[in-house]
């Protein structure tokens, strides 16, 4: 029976002498097994016993909704042999589940992790019946965005790199491993030295292992990337640039509404040609007899899709380079301006016809977030919302004690 008793509680290395039952709390006296401990100046098993000290009140677990303490009894050792040469000889018995100088042990740490994963901050300090700070505490000490997440079993070729609003202009960035659909990572800024630092601390194995970056067109990483990953190839999104042209066309679109006060629909723009109707198409062709700018701009923004259904990377080239060409002899500035972006971009864009990579996971991972912010009903903390949006995708056994 006390077998099975110390093995639900996780009691394993302690004596139990007593349990009771204190209010809505349950008190179990005990003590550790072993009656010795090593010597801290010599390292050698000491047995003779210098005194019995107080004992003290360790939060162990919560369970079933009571919290289970531990009136832990220990003693302090002395060692003969250091005493006489004048080094510390004192030694207090050392339990490997309880942390030193701490009031709970590794189990409870452990649920409070657990809990966090599903449960806000205020509801999981309610459950285990302690402090902000401690909870605040626990989840720092586990997790380092700036060191990220890499299991020794990870398999990569692409890390993904996007933004995301943590709140109103306030942008973080989003690491990704592409290949096994892992998050890596959520730095607590979106400055240069943030991401060097990042990408200066991965293991130097995996760092040799990535061959292929996913940005978009508005990362300001690209220097930064290219120092710490020399050898990793720079890819950009064929999400990003359609996102980009679209981004184009409704800027002249809304300018086009200014100036002639006229009232031109957003969703006929971002249609794919393929998906337009016939009284669509009769709308679009009269919008752009009146505009042809706009005409202009959207068939570019067709060409370019076009161009990525093509599996061949030497024709893709081809087909960049002639419409690049276009676009630089166009009569309109925001065409021309366009081709500025696409020229410079023009390796990485081309670099996607390689392996056909795309940041459609770490997006995934943006919506995933902004869930997580909604459900904590936002988070006033950068450092608090990044360590409790990691538990979401990090393996929570990665994170656990092994104290058994």
């Amino acid at each position: 029976m006390n077998n099975c008793f110390k093995k639900l509680f996780h009691l394993q290395g302690l004596k139990v002498l007593d349990s009771r039952l204190e209010g809505k709390k349950m008190i179990v006296s005990c003590e550790p097994k072993r009656k010795e401990a090593y010597c801290p100046s010599c390292a050698k098993k000491i047995k003779t016993v210098h005194k019995y000290l107080k004992p003290r009140r360790i939060k162990h677990m919560f369970w079933q909704g009571n919290l289970i303490e531990l009136d832990l009894k220990r003693r302090s050792f002395f060692c003969w042999y250091c005493k006489k040469k004048g080094l510390p000889w004192l030694a207090i018995e050392n339990i490997p589940i309880i942390p030193k100088s701490k009031r709970y042990s590794l189990v409870y740490a452990d649920q409070i992790m657990k809990g966090l994963g599903q449960t806000t901050f205020k509801t999981q300090q309610e459950i285990a019946e302690t402090s902000f700070s401690t909870v605040q505490k626990l989840l720092s000490d586990r997790i380092d965005p700036f060191i990220g997440v890499w299991p020794k079993d990870t398999s990569i070729r692409s890390i993904g790199i996007d933004l995301h609003s943590f709140s109103g202009q306030t942008m973080l960035p989003t690491v990704c491993n592409l290949t096994d659909h892992r998050l890596i990572t959520i730095l607590p800024d979106n400055k240069q030295m943030t991401m060097r630092e990042f990408l200066h601390n991965i293991p130097s194995n995996i760092k040799a292992k990535i061959e292929e970056v996913c940005i978009d067109m508005d990362c300001h990483y690209l220097k930064t990337i290219k120092e710490e990953l020399p050898k990793a190839r720079i890819v950009i999104d064929f999400f990003h640039v359609v996102s980009d042209a679209n981004h184009r066309i409704s800027e002249t679109r809304t300018v086009i509404q200014k100036v002639n006060k006229v009232s031109l629909p957003k969703k006929l723009f971002e249609k794919n040609r393929e998906h337009l109707s016939p009284n669509e198409w009769v709308e679009l062709n009269n919008i752009f007899k009146a505009y042809p700018e706009l005409g202009k701009l959207w068939r570019v923004k067709e060409q370019i899709r076009s161009i990525h259904k093509n599996p061949s990377t030497k024709l893709a080239t081809i087909l960049y380079g002639k419409l690049l060409k276009e676009m630089q002899l166009s009569t309109y500035p925001s065409v021309k301006q366009w081709a500025k972006t696409l020229n410079r971009w023009q390796n990485g864009i081309l670099q996607y016809f390689e392996y056909h990579t795309t940041n459609g996971y770490t997006e995934g991972v943006n919506t995933k977030l902004k869930t997580i912010k909604r459900l904590s009903y936002g988070f006033r903390n950068i450092d608090n919302y990044i360590r409790k949006a990691l538990l979401a995708f990090i393996p929570i056994s990665l994170l656990l004690y092994h104290y058994i």
